[in-house]
């Protein structure tokens, strides 16, 4: 009898130490400990859209609060990034960091990597030029002898802000051609699908995006992608040439994404929130995801994205200074 009650003892120990164990295990997480929101400054059904919400899943799936994806893509992507700028730095609300310095250098709005509090990056993606399948245009060249012969004479959607992660490499491509770069027909986005649903319907010529963003309408046999902008062809798209294969120049070039806050969050929740995402993008879940899809997963901690933040405001004022003497 004493054996018995001893071993339910036992029991009863392993049970409450089996209990801790899990109640630990999901409060590893630090943060979120509040319902949360990520502010996605692009439209639903994008790349943008698509990793943040991936990332989110996972984030949810650890620390077991919700997390609501708001997509806010209105000023090509201003009012989104508005919105989390000027959110208390709590942690409560924190949003999608990509290209920013453009929006400054163009007069849309004031930001700077000062205006931000960075955490994590986790994608990088090339840019890659499609056009409608059918289309007279089958490759890059024949885009460049184009626009060679009249700027103005394709209209070219940015699959988002104009002079930003998708046009600027592809800009800067016609500038070393010789064309007048000022005519060419530009054109916003309320990001990249919408871009592509315009290409379909015969409303655009060329779109500029990543090439996973393409994915359903080129297997559905509606778009065409002619080149991207990378070192190398990727391993996914073995069959899209790069531009420096088509053209001989070395061209490269496009987006990033990652997660920041409101400037001015404090140090110890900016760590719990790194260390959160990085969980969350170490996750079988992410990067199966990430992979299944053709998304480039990268990850920078804090300083590493605010270094490259600084970065990102040199470059782009010297191509926008170059493009608009």
């Amino acid at each position: 009898m004493l054996k018995q009650t001893r071993a339910r003892g036992v029991a009863a120990l392993v049970l409450m130490a089996a209990g801790t164990m899990s109640m630990a295990t999901q409060s590893d997480a630090a943060w979120p400990t509040k319902p949360t929101s990520l502010i996605v400054i692009a439209g639903a059904g994008g790349g943008s859209d698509y990793t943040m919400r991936l990332l989110a899943r996972e984030l949810e799936a650890s620390a077991d609060q919700p997390i609501s994806v708001v997509n806010q893509a209105q000023g090509a992507g201003v009012v989104g990034m508005t919105t989390y700028v000027n959110a208390a730095p709590d942690g409560t609300t924190v949003g999608q960091m990509s290209p920013f310095a453009q929006y400054r250098m163009l007069g849309q709005a004031d930001f700077t990597s000062d205006s931000f509090t960075p955490i994590a990056m986790i994608n990088m993606d090339p840019a890659s030029v499609s056009v409608a399948e059918g289309s007279d245009l089958t490759s890059i060249n024949d885009i460049i002898a184009k626009l060679k012969e009249d700027p103005t004479s394709l209209s070219i959607s940015c699959g988002g802000g104009c002079n930003a992660s998708w046009d600027i490499p592809f800009v800067s491509l016609m500038l070393d051609e010789g064309i007048d770069v000022a005519q060419l027909n530009l054109i916003p986005a309320q990001g990249s699908a919408a871009g592509l649903q315009e290409l379909t319907s015969g409303g655009m010529d060329i779109v500029l995006c990543s090439l996973p963003e393409t994915d359903a309408l080129r297997d559905a046999g509606l778009v065409r992608n002619v080149a991207v902008f990378s070192g190398a062809r990727l391993d996914r798209y073995p069959d899209v040439p790069t531009v420096e294969e088509e053209t001989g120049r070395s061209a490269t070039g496009g987006t990033w994404r990652g997660i920041a806050g409101a400037a001015g969050m404090d140090a110890d929740l900016v760590g719990e929130i790194e260390a959160s995402i990085k969980a969350a993008y170490d996750s079988d879940g992410f990067q199966t995801g990430m992979k299944d899809r053709g998304f480039g997963a990268v990850w920078m901690d804090s300083a590493e994205l605010g270094a490259f933040m600084r970065e990102h405001e040199a470059q782009t004022e010297r191509v926008i200074d170059a493009l608009n003497p």
